[in-house]
C-alpha cells in the first residue's frame, strides 16, 4: 500500500549466518589498496569460512572477492607490493599461496611442513618464513627412563602422522597412547603438544608461478631455528641476514614457566644469540626499519599472571647480552594500560590474540585498551629513547567510543584499520597522513537495516569501597521510559577481560526479547589500570562480586531494571561468578553458566593452566590450601540455590574442564533443584562450530524469557 513502510524485525538468533566479519586488513606498501580477509559461517557445511577481498584505499567502489576459499587467510604483502603470500587448506593441509598483484589465479608453494603462522617476507622479497611443527629429539632420546623398548619408535610414528595428517589416513594404525613427562602437555584450542615443537622455516619464493597444467612439485623449506623448544612470531633483520624470534630454550619448570626470551638466528647458518633473557612473557616481536631496536609487547611478571602487558624496545647491538627486561625500554608504562589488546565481542574476526605492534620509518604504531575502548597510538623513536627518555606517545584513532580490533601502516603514514562498537559490528576505516578519515567497508550495513537493535548507553556508578565503576545498558527495540524490564546480567570472563565498545550478538539477541541486558567491568578488568586488574587476585567471589551486584542495583534505582525479573549469565571467569551469585543471593530467577568453573580446589590439576593460574589468582594449592580454594568454590554452597540453572559447556574444553559442569549438575540435581546441562561435542573453551553456537544462543534467549517473560 502507498505511504506504508516496512518496520524493522527484531534480531533471531539464526541471524549468525548473515554476519560477515572483516578483519587483518592488510595496506599494501604503496598505501593505494587493502587486502583483507572476511569470515563468513556455512550453515550447510558447519563451518567458518575465511576468503581474502580487496577495496581502493581511496574509498571509491566496492570491496571485490580476490579469492574464492573456503579457507583463505593471514594475507601479506611482499614489498614491492607486486605479490601477496597466505594461507590456506586448500590442499588439505595449511600452505602457502602465491597471488600476483596484476591478477591471474593464486599458486601453492608446497611444503612437507603445514603453515602455522603468518608467512613473513624477507625485506628482498625473495624469501617467506613461516612456523610449523617438526621433530626435534636428538637420535638417541628415549621418552623417559624405564620406558618399555620400542617407545621413541612410538612416538616417531605418532609425530610422522601427525606432520602428514589425512595424507597418512591409509596407512597403518600408529598407537594412540600419550605419554607425558612436561610440566606444559596441552593447551585449550590446540589438544595435546605430543613431541612436536614449533620452528621457523624460511623457503624461497620463484620469480613465477607454474605454467598452464603444470604441477610444481614440493620445495624444501630450511629450518632456520633448533632445538628441542618452542619458537615462533619470527621477524627479519633489515639486511635479511637474520631472523628474531621468541622461544624459551631450556628445560621447563615451575619456576620458569610463565617466561620466554628473545633470541636471534643467522639465516645461513643457524646460529643462535640471545638478545632478551626475559623476566615474563614476551609476543610479536617486530624490527625496526633501520635495525637498531626491536620492539615487542610483554610484561615482567612484576604482578604476577595479572600484570599489565606494556610496550617495550630493545636494542639490537649491546654492549653484552643477554638483556634483562631492566635494559631494555618501556614505553608505555606511564599509560598503565594494556598494548595489542580490544575489547570482548563475540562476533569479530580476529587471528591473533594480541594485536601486533608495526612501524612505519621511526615511528612505531600500537593499539592501547582504555575504560572499554581501544584506540591506535604512535610514537616518535628518537634518540632520546636511547638515553631512557619516555617518548612523546600521541593517539592516532582515540580510544573512546569504539574499539580497534586489527590495523596495518604504510611508510607514507596511510593507515587502514578494523574497528567497531557497541552497537555495530567491525569494518574497515582509513586515515590519511592529514587526519581525514574514510570508511572502506560496510559489509553488513544493507541486510541490518532490516533489523531494529537494542539501543546502548553507557552509565557509571559505585562498587565496593566507593570505586568508580563502569557498565553498559541495551535496552530493548522499543525501549520506554519510565518502565522496569526483566534484566539479564552479562559477566565477562578472565577475570581480566574486559566489556565495552564492542559488538555483542547474544547481548542483542536478548535485548532483542523486550529484555534490558546489562554488563559492567567488575575489579579485575584490564583497561582501568594495573592495580584496579590486580585487586580481583586472591578474592574472587569478594569484592568482585560486591561490584556486581552493585551495577545490578544501580539499573534498579533508575527504574529500568524489574527487581522481580533478574537474570545472569557469563563464560568462563563469567560462569564462575554466575554460579558464585545464585549460591550467595536468590535474587536471580534465571541463570545460564558457560563453561564454568565450580570447584576451585580440582581445578589446579585438570585445566591446561590451572596450576599457574590457580597458585597466582587464589594463593592456595590443593594439598596445602584446601580450605582456601574450597571456601570460594560454588560447588560448597549449592544447598543455597534457588535460580533455575542452565549449564553449557564444550566437551573439550581444556582451560575450564567439563568435569566443573559435572560436579555442579550432579550436585544441584542430587538437591532436586532446578537444573539443566547442555554439553557440545569437540568444542574447546571457545566453540567453533556455527552450529553449536546457533544452538548455545537459542538456548540462552529460550531460558530467559521462559522464566522472565512467560507471557512471550
Amino acid at each position: 500500500m502507498a505511504g506504508t513502510e516496512t518496520q524493522a524485525r527484531t534480531l533471531r538468533p539464526d541471524d549468525l549466518f548473515q554476519f560477515a566479519l572483516p578483519g587483518d586488513p592488510q595496506l599494501s606498501p604503496d598505501g593505494r589498496t587493502v587486502v583483507f580477509v572476511v569470515q563468513t559461517f556455512d550453515r550447510e557445511q558447519n563451518t567458518r569460512e575465511t576468503r581474502l577481498f580487496t577495496v581502493s584505499a581511496d574509498g571509491r567502489g566496492q570491496p571485490r572477492p580476490l579469492t574464492a576459499g573456503p579457507k583463505d587467510r593471514l594475507p601479506r604483502w611482499s614489498p614491492d607490493g607486486r605479490r601477496l603470500a597466505f594461507v590456506s587448506e586448500r590442499s588439505g593441509k595449511p600452505q602457502l599461496y602465491i597471488l600476483d598483484r596484476e591478477g591471474g589465479e593464486a599458486w601453492v608453494l608446497p611444503t612437507r611442513q603445514k603453515v602455522e603462522s603468518a608467512p613473513v617476507w624477507s625485506p628482498d622479497g625473495r624469501y617467506l618464513a613461516f612456523v610449523a611443527r617438526a621433530w626435534a629429539k636428538s637420535a638417541d632420546w628415549v621418552p623417559y627412563p624405564g620406558a618399555p623398548k620400542g617407545d621413541a619408535a612410538r612416538a616417531r610414528e605418532q609425530a610422522a602422522r601427525r606432520l602428514e595428517g589425512q595424507q597418512q589416513a591409509a596407512k597403518k594404525p600408529v598407537s594412540d597412547v600419550k605419554v607425558i613427562t612436561d610440566l606444559r602437555f596441552r593447551f585449550d584450542g590446540v589438544g595435546y603438544f605430543g613431541d612436536l615443537k614449533k620452528q621457523v622455516f624460511v623457503v624461497e619464493v620463484p620469480p613465477a608461478g607454474p605454467g598452464p597444467g603444470e604441477q610444481r612439485e614440493e620445495v624444501e623449506a630450511r629450518q632456520v631455528t633448533s632445538g628441542d623448544f618452542d619458537h615462533d612470531f619470527p621477524t627479519w633483520s633489515p639486511d635479511g641476514t637474520r631472523i628474531a624470534c621468541v622461544a624459551f630454550r631450556e628445560e621447563l619448570t615451575w619456576e620458569n614457566l610463565s617466561r620466554q626470551d628473545l633470541w636471534v638466528f643467522d639465516v645461513e647458518t643457524g646460529a643462535a644469540r640471545q638478545l632478551i633473557d626475559g623476566a615474563g612473557p614476551i609476543f610479536s616481536p617486530v624490527w625496526s626499519p633501520d635495525g637498531r631496536y626491536i620492539a615487542f609487547i610483554g610484561h615482567d611478571l612484576s604482578y604476577g599472571l595479572s600484570t599489565t602487558n606494556a610496550l617495550w624496545l630493545a636494542p639490537t647491538d649491546p654492549v653484552a647480552v643477554p638483556l634483562q627486561f631492566g635494559d631494555c625500554i618501556c614505553l608505555t608504562r606511564h599509560l598503565d594500560r594494556p598494548v595489542g589488546a580490544t575489547i570482548s565481542s563475540d562476533l569479530r574476526y580476529l587471528p591473533f590474540r594480541l594485536i601486533s605492534p608495526q612501524w612505519a620509518g621511526e615511528r612505531l604504531y600500537f593499539t592501547v585498551a582504555d575504560r572499554g575502548a581501544a584506540g591506535l597510538f604512535a610514537c616518535r623513536v628518537s634518540d632520546q629513547v636511547a638515553e631512557g627518555a619516555t617518548p612523546g606517545i600521541a593517539p592516532v584513532v582515540p580510544a573512546a567510543g569504539r574499539s580497534v580490533a586489527g590495523f596495518s601502516v604504510s611508510q607514507s603514514g596511510v593507515i587502514v584499520f578494523q574497528a567497531g562498537d557497541a552497537a555495530a559490528p567491525d569494518d574497515l576505516y582509513l586515515r590519511t597522513p592529514t587526519g581525514e578519515e574514510r570508511r572502506l567497508t560496510a559489509v553488513n550495513a544493507a541486510w541490518l537495516r532490516e533489523v531494529q537493535l537494542g539501543a546502548v548507553e553507557k552509565f557509571s556508578y559505585r562498587g565496593a569501597d566507593g570505586w568508580p565503576m563502569e557498565g553498559w545498558l541495551i535496552k530493548p527495540p522499543g525501549f520506554e521510559a519510565g518502565r522496569a524490564y526483566p534484566t539479564v546480567l552479562f559477566i565477562h570472563g578472565g577475570p581480566h577481560g574486559v566489556y565495552g565498545e564492542a559488538f555483542m550478538l547474544q547481548m542483542q539477541l536478548v535485548a532483542a526479547q523486550g529484555m534490558v541486558v546489562v554488563y559492567t567491568n567488575p575489579r579485575g578488568s584490564q583497561t582501568y589500570g594495573q592495580e584496579f586488574a590486580y585487586a580481583v587476585v586472591a578474592d574472587w567471589g569478594g569484592k568482585d562480586y560486591e561490584d556486581i551486584m552493585a551495577g545490578v542495583e544501580a539499573v534498579i534505582r533508575r527504574g529500568i531494571a524489574d527487581p522481580e525479573r533478574l537474570g545472569v549469565t557469563g563464560w568462563s571467569y563469567g560462569g564462575y561468578m554466575t554460579n558464585w551469585v545464585i549460591t550467595q543471593t536468590d535474587r536471580f530467577k534465571a541463570a545460564v553458566s558457560g563453561a564454568c568453573v565450580s570447584n576451585r580446589h580440582n581445578f589446579y590439576g585438570t585445566s591446561d593452566i590451572g596450576f599457574t593460574f590457580g597458585e597466582h589468582h587464589w594463593r592456595g594449592r590443593p594439598w596445602d590450601e584446601p580450605e582456601r580454594l574450597l571456601a570460594r568454590s560454588p560447588l560448597m554452597y549449592v544447598e543455597n540455590v534457588q535460580t533455575p540453572l542452565l549449564l553449557v559447556h564444550g566437551e573439550a574444553d581444556l582451560r575450564c574442564p567439563v568435569e566443573q559442569a559435572d560436579q555442579m549438575y550432579i550436585a544441584l540435581k542430587r538437591l532436586g533443584k532446578e537444573v539443566v546441562y547442555v554439553r557440545y561435542p569437540d568444542e574447546f573453551h571457545s566453540f567453533r562450530q556455527p552450529l553449536h553456537q546457533l544452538d548455545r544462543y537459542e538456548r540462552l534467549v529460550s531460558w530467559f524469557v521462559h522464566y522472565l517473560q512467560p507471557q512471550c
